[in-house]
Protein backbone atom coordinates (compact mmCIF):
# COMPACT_ATOMS: atom_id res chain seq x y z
CA UNK A 1 0.00 0.00 0.00
CA UNK A 2 1.25 3.49 -0.76
CA UNK A 3 2.23 5.61 2.20
CA UNK A 4 0.74 9.05 1.90
CA UNK A 5 1.50 12.33 3.62
CA UNK A 6 0.36 15.90 3.13
CA UNK A 7 3.43 18.06 3.47
CA UNK A 8 3.90 21.15 5.60
CA UNK A 9 6.96 23.29 6.44
CA UNK A 10 10.26 21.64 7.27
CA UNK A 11 11.71 18.34 6.16
CA UNK A 12 9.68 15.28 7.01
CA UNK A 13 10.46 11.60 6.93
CA UNK A 14 7.80 9.15 5.83
CA UNK A 15 8.45 5.88 7.59
CA UNK A 16 6.62 2.61 7.16
CA UNK A 17 7.11 -0.78 8.69
CA UNK A 18 7.53 -3.02 5.67
CA UNK A 19 8.02 -6.40 7.33
CA UNK A 20 8.61 -8.07 10.69
CA UNK A 21 9.88 -11.59 11.19
CA UNK A 22 11.26 -13.80 13.93
CA UNK A 23 14.96 -14.55 13.84
CA UNK A 24 15.17 -18.33 13.94
CA UNK A 25 18.32 -18.41 16.11
CA UNK A 26 17.77 -15.62 18.59
CA UNK A 27 14.00 -15.24 18.61
CA UNK A 28 14.40 -11.49 18.14
CA UNK A 29 12.15 -9.45 15.86
CA UNK A 30 13.78 -7.88 12.81
CA UNK A 31 12.28 -4.82 11.11
CA UNK A 32 12.74 -3.50 7.61
CA UNK A 33 11.92 0.20 7.44
CA UNK A 34 11.48 2.17 4.24
CA UNK A 35 12.31 5.86 4.45
CA UNK A 36 11.06 8.50 2.03
CA UNK A 37 12.28 12.00 2.83
CA UNK A 38 10.10 14.96 1.97
CA UNK A 39 11.34 18.56 1.98
CA UNK A 40 9.31 21.67 1.40
CA UNK A 41 9.40 25.41 2.00
CA UNK A 42 6.23 27.49 2.12
CA UNK A 43 6.81 30.93 0.61
CA UNK A 44 4.29 33.76 0.93
CA UNK A 45 4.38 37.37 -0.22
CA UNK A 46 1.97 40.30 -0.33
CA UNK A 47 2.13 43.71 -2.00
CA UNK A 48 -0.35 46.58 -2.19
CA UNK A 49 -0.80 49.25 -4.86
CA UNK A 50 -2.86 52.39 -5.34
CA UNK A 51 -4.39 53.14 -8.73
CA UNK A 52 -5.21 56.64 -9.86
CA UNK A 53 -7.83 57.00 -12.55
CA UNK A 54 -9.22 60.20 -13.97
CA UNK A 55 -10.96 61.50 -10.86
CA UNK A 56 -11.02 58.17 -9.01
CA UNK A 57 -8.77 56.04 -6.75
CA UNK A 58 -8.63 52.28 -6.27
CA UNK A 59 -6.36 49.73 -4.60
CA UNK A 60 -4.90 46.37 -5.54
CA UNK A 61 -3.74 43.56 -3.26
CA UNK A 62 -1.31 41.08 -4.88
CA UNK A 63 -0.77 37.93 -2.83
CA UNK A 64 0.94 34.61 -3.36
CA UNK A 65 1.61 31.43 -1.41
CA UNK A 66 3.50 28.45 -2.78
CA UNK A 67 4.43 25.13 -1.21
CA UNK A 68 7.82 24.75 -2.84
CA UNK A 69 9.23 21.19 -3.03
CA UNK A 70 12.92 20.77 -2.25
CA UNK A 71 13.11 17.01 -1.81
CA UNK A 72 10.86 14.05 -2.63
CA UNK A 73 12.94 10.96 -1.97
CA UNK A 74 15.60 10.82 -4.68
CA UNK A 75 13.39 12.17 -7.46
CA UNK A 76 14.46 14.84 -9.93
CA UNK A 77 12.26 17.86 -9.11
CA UNK A 78 13.36 20.25 -11.86
CA UNK A 79 10.34 19.60 -14.11
CA UNK A 80 7.98 19.77 -11.12
CA UNK A 81 9.45 23.09 -10.01
CA UNK A 82 9.33 24.52 -13.53
CA UNK A 83 5.70 23.45 -13.84
CA UNK A 84 4.74 25.14 -10.57
CA UNK A 85 6.36 28.39 -11.70
CA UNK A 86 4.71 28.23 -15.12
CA UNK A 87 1.23 27.52 -13.80
CA UNK A 88 1.42 29.81 -10.76
CA UNK A 89 3.24 32.81 -12.23
CA UNK A 90 3.07 32.26 -16.01
CA UNK A 91 6.84 32.07 -15.74
CA UNK A 92 8.48 30.47 -18.77
CA UNK A 93 12.04 31.42 -17.72
CA UNK A 94 13.90 28.94 -15.53
CA UNK A 95 14.99 30.95 -12.50
CA UNK A 96 14.94 30.82 -8.68
CA UNK A 97 11.47 30.74 -7.15
CA UNK A 98 12.10 33.99 -5.23
CA UNK A 99 12.82 35.79 -8.50
CA UNK A 100 9.58 34.47 -10.01
CA UNK A 101 7.63 35.66 -6.97
CA UNK A 102 9.18 39.12 -7.19
CA UNK A 103 8.30 39.31 -10.90
CA UNK A 104 4.68 38.33 -10.12
CA UNK A 105 4.39 40.95 -7.39
CA UNK A 106 6.00 43.67 -9.47
CA UNK A 107 4.17 43.22 -12.79
CA UNK A 108 2.74 46.72 -12.58
CA UNK A 109 2.45 47.27 -16.32
CA UNK A 110 0.06 44.34 -16.74
CA UNK A 111 -2.12 45.31 -13.76
CA UNK A 112 -2.22 48.95 -14.80
CA UNK A 113 -3.30 48.07 -18.34
CA UNK A 114 -5.92 45.58 -17.18
CA UNK A 115 -7.76 48.11 -15.02
CA UNK A 116 -7.09 51.10 -17.25
CA UNK A 117 -5.40 53.19 -14.55
CA UNK A 118 -3.54 56.43 -15.17
CA UNK A 119 -0.87 55.77 -12.52
CA UNK A 120 0.00 52.93 -10.17
CA UNK A 121 1.95 53.41 -6.93
CA UNK A 122 3.06 50.91 -4.29
CA UNK A 123 1.58 51.56 -0.82
CA UNK A 124 2.07 49.97 2.58
CA UNK A 125 -1.58 49.01 3.12
CA UNK A 126 -5.11 49.34 1.77
CA UNK A 127 -7.38 51.63 3.80
CA UNK A 128 -10.52 50.28 5.40
CA UNK A 129 -13.97 51.51 4.55
CA UNK A 130 -17.10 50.60 2.63
CA UNK A 131 -16.38 53.20 -0.02
CA UNK A 132 -12.85 51.95 -0.79
CA UNK A 133 -12.67 50.51 -4.29
CA UNK A 134 -10.32 47.52 -4.30
CA UNK A 135 -9.09 44.73 -6.57
CA UNK A 136 -7.02 41.62 -5.93
CA UNK A 137 -4.82 39.13 -7.72
CA UNK A 138 -3.87 35.91 -5.93
CA UNK A 139 -1.78 32.91 -6.98
CA UNK A 140 -1.15 29.86 -4.83
CA UNK A 141 0.22 26.35 -5.21
CA UNK A 142 -0.41 23.60 -2.69
CA UNK A 143 0.05 19.87 -2.21
CA UNK A 144 -2.96 17.62 -2.71
CA UNK A 145 -1.24 14.28 -2.16
CA UNK A 146 2.26 12.81 -2.04
CA UNK A 147 3.28 9.16 -2.18
CA UNK A 148 6.62 7.50 -2.87
CA UNK A 149 5.62 7.39 -6.55
CA UNK A 150 3.88 10.67 -7.32
CA UNK A 151 3.01 14.16 -6.18
CA UNK A 152 -0.30 15.83 -6.97
CA UNK A 153 -0.50 19.62 -6.72
CA UNK A 154 -3.09 22.25 -7.42
CA UNK A 155 -2.43 25.80 -8.52
CA UNK A 156 -5.20 28.31 -7.76
CA UNK A 157 -5.44 31.61 -9.59
CA UNK A 158 -8.01 34.08 -8.30
CA UNK A 159 -8.53 37.70 -9.26
CA UNK A 160 -10.91 40.59 -9.40
CA UNK A 161 -9.84 43.42 -11.69
CA UNK A 162 -13.29 44.77 -12.45
CA UNK A 163 -16.38 43.17 -13.93
CA UNK A 164 -19.42 41.39 -12.56
CA UNK A 165 -17.59 39.07 -10.13
CA UNK A 166 -14.20 37.63 -9.18
CA UNK A 167 -12.86 34.70 -11.16
CA UNK A 168 -11.00 31.64 -9.90
CA UNK A 169 -9.34 28.89 -11.90
CA UNK A 170 -7.61 25.77 -10.60
CA UNK A 171 -4.88 23.83 -12.38
CA UNK A 172 -4.39 20.40 -10.81
CA UNK A 173 -1.68 18.03 -12.02
CA UNK A 174 0.10 14.82 -11.06
CA UNK A 175 3.87 14.45 -11.26
CA UNK A 176 5.32 10.95 -11.64
CA UNK A 177 8.52 10.82 -9.61
CA UNK A 178 10.26 7.95 -11.41
CA UNK A 179 9.88 9.48 -14.88
CA UNK A 180 10.06 13.15 -13.75
CA UNK A 181 6.99 13.89 -15.86
CA UNK A 182 3.73 15.77 -15.46
CA UNK A 183 1.09 13.26 -16.52
CA UNK A 184 -1.18 14.25 -19.37
CA UNK A 185 -4.05 12.17 -20.69
CA UNK A 186 -1.76 10.39 -23.16
CA UNK A 187 0.50 9.31 -20.29
CA UNK A 188 -2.43 7.81 -18.39
CA UNK A 189 -4.55 6.19 -21.12
CA UNK A 190 -3.79 4.23 -24.25
CA UNK A 191 -4.79 5.80 -27.60
CA UNK A 192 -7.97 3.71 -27.54
CA UNK A 193 -8.72 5.05 -24.08
CA UNK A 194 -8.17 8.65 -25.12
CA UNK A 195 -10.63 8.14 -27.99
CA UNK A 196 -13.21 6.46 -25.74
CA UNK A 197 -13.04 8.40 -22.47
CA UNK A 198 -15.81 10.97 -23.01
CA UNK A 199 -18.77 8.58 -22.55
CA UNK A 200 -17.11 7.40 -19.31
CA UNK A 201 -16.74 10.99 -18.11
CA UNK A 202 -20.37 11.80 -18.95
CA UNK A 203 -21.54 8.71 -17.07
CA UNK A 204 -19.36 9.56 -14.07
CA UNK A 205 -20.61 13.15 -14.02
CA UNK A 206 -24.23 12.03 -14.20
CA UNK A 207 -23.57 9.65 -11.30
CA UNK A 208 -22.03 12.50 -9.32
CA UNK A 209 -25.02 14.77 -9.99
CA UNK A 210 -27.47 11.91 -9.41
CA UNK A 211 -29.19 12.33 -12.75
CA UNK A 212 -29.41 10.19 -15.90
CA UNK A 213 -26.84 10.95 -18.57
CA UNK A 214 -29.57 12.27 -20.85
CA UNK A 215 -30.57 14.77 -18.11
CA UNK A 216 -27.18 16.42 -17.68
CA UNK A 217 -28.36 19.57 -19.42
CA UNK A 218 -31.28 19.87 -17.02
CA UNK A 219 -28.75 19.60 -14.17
CA UNK A 220 -27.02 22.73 -15.45
CA UNK A 221 -24.29 21.15 -17.58
CA UNK A 222 -23.50 22.65 -20.97
CA UNK A 223 -23.67 19.31 -22.76
CA UNK A 224 -22.74 20.90 -26.07
CA UNK A 225 -19.41 21.89 -24.46
CA UNK A 226 -18.82 18.57 -22.70
CA UNK A 227 -16.83 17.22 -25.63
CA UNK A 228 -13.26 17.04 -24.33
CA UNK A 229 -11.75 15.64 -21.13
CA UNK A 230 -10.98 18.02 -18.30
CA UNK A 231 -7.48 18.26 -16.86
CA UNK A 232 -6.58 14.81 -15.45
CA UNK A 233 -4.99 14.20 -12.06
CA UNK A 234 -4.77 11.35 -9.57
CA UNK A 235 -5.77 11.53 -5.91
CA UNK A 236 -6.91 8.90 -3.44
CA UNK A 237 -6.54 6.12 -6.05
CA UNK A 238 -9.10 7.86 -8.27
CA UNK A 239 -8.60 9.46 -11.68
CA UNK A 240 -10.21 12.91 -11.76
CA UNK A 241 -11.04 15.22 -14.65
CA UNK A 242 -11.14 18.88 -13.62
CA UNK A 243 -13.23 21.60 -15.27
CA UNK A 244 -13.06 25.29 -14.34
CA UNK A 245 -16.09 27.64 -14.26
CA UNK A 246 -17.70 28.26 -17.66
CA UNK A 247 -15.97 25.26 -19.27
CA UNK A 248 -18.96 22.92 -18.98
CA UNK A 249 -21.32 24.77 -16.61
CA UNK A 250 -22.18 28.32 -15.53
CA UNK A 251 -20.04 30.32 -13.11
CA UNK A 252 -22.45 29.54 -10.28
CA UNK A 253 -21.63 25.83 -10.57
CA UNK A 254 -18.03 26.51 -9.53
CA UNK A 255 -15.30 23.93 -10.06
CA UNK A 256 -16.29 20.48 -11.28
CA UNK A 257 -14.07 17.48 -10.62
CA UNK A 258 -15.38 14.28 -12.18
CA UNK A 259 -14.19 11.08 -10.44
CA UNK A 260 -13.52 8.08 -12.68
CA UNK A 261 -12.64 4.85 -10.88
CA UNK A 262 -9.84 2.56 -12.09
CA UNK A 263 -12.19 -0.30 -12.92
CA UNK A 264 -14.06 1.97 -15.35
CA UNK A 265 -10.94 2.49 -17.47
CA UNK A 266 -9.02 -0.67 -16.61
CA UNK A 267 -8.68 -1.80 -20.21
CA UNK A 268 -7.11 1.52 -21.21
CA UNK A 269 -4.76 2.33 -18.33
CA UNK A 270 -1.09 2.41 -19.16
CA UNK A 271 1.17 0.40 -16.80
CA UNK A 272 2.49 3.47 -14.95
CA UNK A 273 -1.03 4.77 -14.37
CA UNK A 274 -2.13 1.39 -13.01
CA UNK A 275 0.73 1.50 -10.53
CA UNK A 276 0.00 5.08 -9.47
CA UNK A 277 -3.67 4.27 -8.96
CA UNK A 278 -2.61 1.42 -6.65
CA UNK A 279 -4.74 -0.80 -8.85
CA UNK A 280 -4.90 -4.58 -8.81
CA UNK A 281 -6.63 -4.62 -12.18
Amino acid sequence: MKKTSLVFPAVLSLLALAACSKDGNTGSVKSDIDEFEIGQVIKTADRNYQFEFYGDTAYLDVYTSIQWPTKLGKADLSVLQDTLLRFCYADSVRRPVDDAIQAFLGDTATYKDMVGAKTMTRVDSIPDGDNVRSFFSNASASVVEITEDMATYQVTLSSYLGGAHPYTAIIPFTYALDSARVLGLNDILTPAGVDSIMPVIRTALARQLEVPVEALDRAGIFTSQLTTPGRPYISGNVLYFHYNPYEIAPYSAGMIDVPVYPYEVAAWLKPQAKALLDSNL
